[in-house]
């Protein structure tokens, strides 16, 4: 275990724990956009920036990118703290102007928008989560493209992909809401490409994808229903055979 101080306060943390969630777990907030518990860390958005003192010298850093390795002084909230995030969230409100948790953020740092330096308002921030989740899954069937403010999430060649199977996991984890896509009774539409939507035997919700159940390995005469009442059948099935077995 290793002593550190956050904001004054020592605490202990086991060596090589990440400093955003040594911070969370004691009770002290750190803003982030980028930061996913299920998603490798790459720290883009640094908006959980922090200042670390150490032998007397001061640095910021992105505390979801900064492992606990020695004894620290940690301050989360300080005005140069402050002022980092606020120069991000700048960047930010000026490009994203309709997110609401930019304007949660904006509106809590007291950032306004500069008009003369706006550009094209849009949703998506580069965090990456989208593209972190979608590798995560092992299908890459987007990524971040194009460089500068010309960066954005795509398909390749922005076109229908043959590697996205229309699970989603690219909108769940998305934080602005950018990326949409289209649902109906038995159809999917999302990057490009339409999906037919399974229909469970038992519950009649309509739960996956063709596509999802190909890459989860899931048998042909084993797609009638869902995860729940697949469940819940196996359950029963048991039962009745311990039952008839006494």
């Amino acid at each position: 275990m290793i002593e550190i101080t956050i904001n004054g306060t020592p605490i202990e943390v086991e060596k090589g724990t990440v400093l955003l969630h040594a911070a969370k777990e004691n009770g002290v907030e750190i803003p982030t956009l980028c930061n996913h518990e299920g998603l490798n860390r790459e720290g883009n958005c640094r908006l959980c920036s922090v200042e670390i003192t150490e032998n007397g010298r001061s640095k910021i850093v992105a505390s979801c990118m900064f492992p606990v390795t020695r004894s620290i002084s940690v301050e989360t909230d300080n005005e140069r703290v402050k002022r980092a995030r606020r120069t991000v969230l700048q960047l930010l409100i000026n490009r994203n102007p309709k997110s609401p948790v930019i304007q949660q953020l904006c509106s809590e740092y007291g950032v306004k928008r500069e008009e003369r330096f706006a550009l094209e308002p849009d949703l998506c921030i580069r965090c990456g989560r989208c593209v972190r989740a979608c590798e995560t899954n092992g299908t890459k069937a987007i990524e971040l493209v194009g460089r500068g403010f010309d960066r954005h999430v795509a398909t390749p060649y922005e076109t229908e992909s043959d590697a996205c199977i229309g699970c989603l996991s690219c909108a769940t984890v998305c934080p602005t809401g950018k990326i949409t896509y289209d649902e109906s009774p038995g159809k999917r539409k999302i990057w490009h490409k339409e999906f037919d939507v399974l229909k469970c035997a038992r519950c009649g919700i309509y739960f996956a994808t063709k596509e999802m159940l190909d890459w989860a390995g899931r048998p042909e005469n084993d797609r009638a229903y869902c995860d729940h009442c697949q469940k819940y059948i196996e359950s029963v099935k048991f039962l009745t055979e311990h039952e008839q077995n006494k």
